[in-house]
């Protein structure tokens, strides 16, 4: 018996470092509830215990898959993007050794997935020649395997609560490997309303609006991939060298054929954004030096108005100590999201303007300076008159998060697109004309239509 128990050892022994390879796990969140017709931000913990989070410390090599479905089973299927729409998953994994600068969403952000990726899958985001050298470093000082947050905006078509969980394929491994950053370069400024802005609109057919902000590049490196994440009357998005003087990245926004989901979805709770952004790989890297200046320009059309718009990059960075100033460009870089069909005639969707999805009623009343309360399900005074350079002030005092959004008008503009509970939020209009508001977050339940006069 000693000799075969020996041997069995001896064999387990020796499977020990294979089993320290490259695995591909499957992780689950806990359950989500989702009312109707609403697109509201959730933010879970995922445990590091091998269901939710890895158990144990290692390196993230990359994400195959993020999806929503509403089963644990092997064989489920993400549930369909015209019933649950993704806005956006935020990863998270705070407190690592060695995080990397990280950028607007801090060292914390590990990875994310926009609406630009409808089917979920990240395969040729993630080529297994990087994975067998780099990581994203998944360890604690401690030695422990950090908790992971995950922050979900979902959309939900179904016309009654649904309950689901998110689903996550990531290749890992415990064996070492050369640290990896997940970088996000955008503009800072705008995280306390969650990276967005508002593209006004009220331009010429084919006018357009930027958003620009500068990074400074911490250390030598090389960028070895870059993913666009920008909406809201996309054109495209540059990454540029100032101290170069050289274009790194150009992703265009590509936006489904008429027949796409995103724009035959009812009710429209969102203006149909790009089904790819760009996402760009490398393995050779492009290099860049320590204090030289990177700028980032997201090109929006502005003929129409688009609110709670973004544009920032999420890049992967190494260290590279060889690197040369303005070295050479790789020969391998490639963009590898270039969905197969996709429409090519301007101006794709940007006529299709977000409807108010309820009417207000009751009688007109004008704007006597006194705030505007946003309660639970209501705007008080919901059919309102008011003049040119009057400033008005929403008030909320809801125990839910609201917002006030512009859903068509002259002009647009919104309160935090995440909503808030407390606080207040102004707007002076200088463009007449009627504003349909709504709550981003209850757009079927919520709403209030200001007409401006100009005296």
């Amino acid at each position: 018996m000693r000799p075969l128990l020996a041997a069995l050892l001896g064999l387990l022994l020796c499977a020990a470092p294979a089993s320290a390879g490259e695995q591909l796990l499957t992780l689950y969140s806990p359950p989500i509830d989702s009312l109707p017709y609403v697109h509201r931000t959730e933010t879970v913990e995922l445990k590091p215990d091998g269901k939710a989070a890895p158990a144990q410390p290692g390196s993230i090599l990359g994400f195959q898959e993020m999806a929503l479905v509403d089963s644990k089973r092997p064989d489920a299927k993400p549930l369909p993007v015209d019933k649950m729409m993704v806005h956006h998953f935020l990863y998270y994994a705070g407190g690592r050794v060695d995080p990397g600068p990280g950028g607007c969403l801090g060292g914390g952000f590990i990875a994310g997935r926009g609406e630009e990726h409808p089917n979920g899958r990240f395969d040729a985001a993630w080529p297994p020649e990087q994975r067998a050298r780099y990581g994203i470093q998944n360890v604690m000082h401690d030695g422990s395997a950090p908790r992971w947050t995950l922050q979900t905006m979902v959309m939900n078509h179904y016309q009654r609560s649904k309950r689901f969980f998110v689903r996550t394929k990531v290749w890992y491994t415990t064996e070492p490997r050369e640290p990896l950053y997940p970088i996000t370069v955008g503009n800072c400024a705008h995280l306390m309303n969650g990276m967005a802005y508002d593209v006004p609109g009220g331009g010429a057919p084919g006018s357009t609006f930027s958003d620009r902000s500068t990074w400074t590049v911490p250390f030598n490196g090389r960028i070895l991939g870059g993913g666009s994440h920008h909406h809201g009357g996309a054109l495209n998005q540059t990454l540029r060298s100032v101290t170069c003087g050289r274009t790194l990245l150009d992703a265009k926004a590509y936006y489904g054929a008429d027949d796409h989901p995103y724009n035959t979805i009812r009710p429209i709770l969102h203006e149909p954004g790009p089904i790819a952004n760009g996402t760009f790989r490398t393995l050779q890297g492009i290099p860049v030096t320590a204090g030289e200046t990177l700028e980032r320009e997201a090109v929006h059309s502005n003929a129409q108005l688009h609110v709670a718009a973004m544009g920032f990059w999420a890049l992967h960075l190494v260290r590279d100590d060889t690197v040369t100033p303005c070295g050479p460009m790789p020969t391998d870089l490639r963009e590898v999201t270039v969905p197969p069909v996709y429409d090519t005639a301007a101006p794709y969707v940007f006529d299709r303007l977000v409807p108010q999805l309820l009417a207000p009623r009751g009688r007109w009343r004008a704007f006597d300076g006194r705030r505007l309360e946003v309660g639970d399900q209501f705007f008080a005074k919901p059919r309102l008159t008011a003049r040119v350079g009057q400033k008005l002030t929403w008030e909320f005092t809801g125990y839910e998060p609201h917002s006030v959004t512009v859903a068509n008008g002259p002009r647009g503009f919104s309160s935090s697109y995440l909503g808030n509970t407390r606080g207040r939020y102004s707007f002076t209009p200088t463009v007449p004309g009627t504003y349909k508001l709504t709550c981003l977050i209850h757009p079927t339940t919520m709403s209030q239509t200001v007409k401006v006069k100009r005296t």
